[in-house]
């Protein structure tokens, strides 16, 4: 782990120990993807609906920041997300 990742969990733990971040630092990972998740969602849903560009482009900006904060937390270490599976025809 790089000096400057360890200066970040420090940071992020303070934070936590201080209260001033309601989520510890082990939850971090998997809010991340809850967030990732309910934000792809609703991208999904803008692209559909071919309206509302400006709200489009805050989603994607949302998902590229959570991205960075995934990577710079470590998350990207983590196992894969796991994929939905397609029920089978039957």
């Amino acid at each position: 782990m790089s000096s400057e990742e360890i200066n970040t969990r420090r940071v992020w733990k303070s934070l936590t120990d201080a209260g001033l971040v309601e989520i510890k630092l082990d939850q971090f990972h998997d809010r991340i993807r809850e967030v990732k998740h309910i934000a792809m969602g609703r991208l999904d849903e803008l692209l559909e609906l071919k309206t509302d560009d400006e709200e489009r482009q805050y989603v994607a900006h949302s998902l590229g920041t959570l991205k960075r904060l995934e990577t710079s937390l470590g998350a990207a270490n983590y196992p894969p997300e796991p994929q939905p599976t397609k029920p089978s025809g039957g």
